[in-house]
């Protein structure tokens, strides 16, 4: 229907325009007042028409330790055509010896399936912890962790782990953490779940249902907590 519109605008008034004035030169072609104007309204109305709607989403997951409720954490993304726009925050409470309060907030941007940018900042008690970012560089990635600049040397990132949260892998993929700023490996073990195995010594199991991540096991030295879909 669009495509039929654009066709008879065009044969109405931008090829009569043309035609009078193949043979003149480049100063006197000038299109009409009218047909100038029925050409300009073409094209602001069609751009919308053309222009990829982004698609927004947030999903919320509990944080539960020893089956209690401890914390959330919301996950948002924005798609809009080949672009993703990940951010995740969370805020947990829980109680040790004394009361300890964890605040993350991730970021990631990916552009045509392509990892562009990437920020973890992480607060234990109001004091930061963590502030790591990831970004594309020439053939490669720069990292700064807490001021301390590196880089990772692979052309092209194209997972990650805020990814495994919106779709499940693939058995001994390898998936980057922003975190770490290092690859991880992705091993399945069972239906639907799979480990990976963290550099500090800690592991997680993802687990999956219809495609989407349901919940999270973090077994940490010190305590295990789940994240679920609320």
């Amino acid at each position: 229907m669009i495509t039929a519109l654009l066709i008879w605008l065009f044969k109405k008034y931008a090829m009569p325009a043309l035609n009078r004035h193949r043979n003149t030169g480049i100063l006197k072609f000038i299109i009409p007042t009218k047909n100038a104007a029925a050409l300009i309204l073409m094209l602001v109305i069609t751009k919308p028409l053309f222009a990829q709607p982004a698609q927004e989403q947030i999903t919320k997951y509990n944080v539960l330790h020893s089956g209690k409720v401890v914390g959330h954490m919301d996950l948002y993304q924005k798609r809009t055509g080949d672009d993703v726009y990940l951010k995740m925050i969370s805020a947990v409470k829980m109680r040790f010896i004394f009361s300890i309060r964890v605040d993350c907030n991730e970021e990631s941007f990916f552009q045509n399936g392509k990892l562009v940018s990437s920020h973890v900042q992480r607060k234990v008690n109001g004091k930061e912890k963590a502030n790591r970012i990831t970004k594309c560089a020439g053939d490669g990635y720069q990292t700064i962790a807490e001021g301390k600049s590196g880089k990772v040397d692979q052309k092209e990132i194209s997972n990650n782990l805020m990814l495994l949260y919106c779709h499940e892998p693939a058995d001994n993929m390898e998936v980057y953490s922003d975190n770490f700023q290092r690859f991880l490996k992705v091993k399945q073990t069972g239906d639907h779940i799979y480990r990976i195995d963290l550099p500090d010594g800690n592991y997680n199991y993802y687990s999956y249902t219809n495609g989407i991540c349901s919940k999270v096991d973090i077994h940490h030295s010190l305590y295990t907590i789940q994240i679920q879909l609320a």
